[in-house]
């Protein structure tokens, strides 16, 4: 993993052979529908503490692929339900659309708050 030096940001150059391996879209899926990245390592036959290693380098793809992936599936969800909701035919739906806004909102105000002035 490491030639002695200090290894903080993700390098193309080094990276793990089995990363290759992975195809993007699947792996983004798998985030979105819910895997942990312990259970992520785990399907593709990667030791965990290795996948974390990279995973948690600045810039990583890993990082980066996991969070597009729930993002995605969030948006799809909240796309549907906005849809749903916009008819007003469905109450059940506009309710849980009306939830699944405040929880976004509170989710960027935590981010907004710890990591807005990180530029990583």
């Amino acid at each position: 993993m490491s030639s002695g030096k200090e290894i903080d940001r993700w390098d193309d150059a080094n990276r793990p052979e089995w990363f290759k391996r992975i195809p993007i879209e699947e792996y983004e899926k798998l985030a979105g529908i819910g895997y942990t990245p312990k259970q992520i390592a785990m399907y593709y036959d990667v030791k965990f503490s290795e996948f974390m290693f990279y995973y948690s380098l600045i810039g990583s793809p890993l990082k980066y692929h996991y969070d597009r992936g729930q993002l995605m599936q969030q948006a799809k969800e909240g796309i549907s339900m906005a849809d749903a909701a916009a008819t007003g035919e469905n109450v059940t739906q506009a309710q849980r659309f009306d939830r699944f806004r405040k929880g976004l909102d509170v989710k960027n105000a935590v981010n907004k708050i710890f990591f807005d002035e990180l530029d990583i």
